[in-house]
């Protein structure tokens, strides 16, 4: 399976267009959305440029997102919502956390993170994409590319029950991929450099990732 992963889109119409420049010369299987679709003024706008996307889109919410984004992901014929339910693509297992709260170089995914996360340890196998917006604590978190704001609880999660990859965003001057331990964390916040990641994700194959930059690769 061919991924086309991306975050904080933050409802701007260039970067979809540009999103769907890059499906049409990279085709990819499918588009997964680490959160901050759209912005608190026109959810609504950004949808309908998302409907016009001819592969499926699977989605969670960020800390930009309103709580109806995740009803427009569930109601939306090309996109669906991911939440602690497994659920399948391809043969490849797919898990989300919905939201994130940000605090000064610390993230959260909610107030009650710690049993959200709990809920989802008996899913994740080393075969699961775990989907969620902000990065773990260091991998892919530093705020200015000097200090670490990821989540403590996410990264516990993950090196306690590895997952095969954590996709995100949040911080988006780190953009890029590297390991927590035994799971692969790529940030694939789109910014002025980058435009997400394409990750070859076949079974029994080592995970191949390209970083999208500007209209190049590597």
């Amino acid at each position: 399976m061919r991924i086309y992963a991306v975050a904080d889109i933050h409802g701007k119409t260039e970067k979809v267009e540009r999103i769907k420049d890059i499906i049409s010369r990279e085709t990819p299987d499918i588009l997964v959305i680490a959160g901050d679709i759209t912005n608190f003024i026109s959810p609504l706008k950004t949808f309908k440029q998302l409907k016009n996307i001819d592969i499926p889109i699977l989605g969670i919410r960020g800390n930009s997102d309103l709580k109806r984004v995740e009803r427009l992901l569930l109601r939306q014929t090309n996109t669906t919502l991911l939440n602690h339910i497994p659920m399948t693509y391809m043969g490849n297992r797919f898990l989300g956390l919905n939201g994130t709260i940000p605090l000064p170089f610390l993230s959260k995914i909610c107030f009650r993170e710690a049993q959200r996360l709990d809920s989802l340890k008996h899913f994740i196998t080393p075969k699961t994409i775990l989907v969620v917006h902000p990065p773990p604590r260091g991998a892919c978190d530093k705020v200015g590319n000097k200090f670490s704001a990821g989540s403590f609880k996410l990264r516990a999660l993950i090196e306690n029950y590895p997952p095969l990859m954590v996709l995100c965003g949040h911080i988006h001057e780190q953009a890029g991929y590297q390991f927590s331990k035994n799971s692969l964390v790529v940030n694939c916040a789109m910014n002025k450099t980058y435009s997400g990641a394409i990750i070859n994700c076949d079974k029994d194959m080592p995970l191949k990732i390209k970083m999208i930059i500007n209209d190049k690769e590597t």
